[in-house]
């Protein structure tokens, strides 16, 4: 299903938000920090397992469209 304009607006801030060091990608360091702010309570190996099946075009870096579909996936 489409995101609506607000939706799309919503997860592109989250994803600049949880993108630190603004180099538009989420490395696995900015990802661990956001699970630990949503407190996910993962395990580091969870988390990494989680990552790779984000990065879906497997680069080592979560991009703004894989954000998206994990959010809208979840």
């Amino acid at each position: 299903m489409p995101l609506t304009e607000d939706e799309f607006e919503e997860l592109e801030e989250s994803f600049r938000y949880n993108d630190e060091n603004s180099d538009g990608k989420i490395e696995f360091k900015e990802f661990l920090n956001m699970l630990k702010g949503l407190e996910a309570g993962v395990s580091l190996e969870e988390a990494r397992i989680g990552f790779r099946e984000i990065d879906s075009d497997n680069d080592g870096s979560i991009e703004l469209d894989e954000f998206i579909d994990w959010w809208r996936d979840a």
